[in-house]
């Protein structure tokens, strides 16, 4: 029996959820490493997974002190979001982490 276990859809629900508590608590580092371990593997959901890993990476930048890169990130997650409205809340967060650390943003 060749088959997979957990299933590849199973395990990329599991990293998308354990990513977007991270985000919610500002673990940035561990969103943007749970997405990555399913590049590749997300089928139709690939935009969520690459847009909420640039979302992360965003969120590490600003904790970081580099809010250039912080809003640049931020930008690509907005863009790749952008078909995923459910997810409006998390870009809110990660915003106003990177207003807080010094970034001003401009409205989306």
């Amino acid at each position: 029996m060749d088959e997979e276990w957990p299933p590849r859809e199973a395990r990329v629900q599991s990293a998308l959820w354990d990513a977007e508590r991270s985000l919610e608590r500002g673990e940035y580092v561990a969103a943007t490493s749970r997405l990555a371990d399913v590049f590749g593997h997300a089928g139709d959901r690939e935009g969520l997974v690459r847009g909420l890993h640039h979302l992360g990476a965003a969120g590490y930048r600003a904790q970081t002190g580099d809010p250039r890169r912080a809003r640049r990130q931020l930008e690509r997650a907005r863009r790749r979001l952008a078909p995923f409205p459910d997810v409006a809340p998390l870009i809110d967060l990660v915003a106003r982490d990177i207003e807080s650390a010094g970034g001003e943003l401009a409205e989306p």
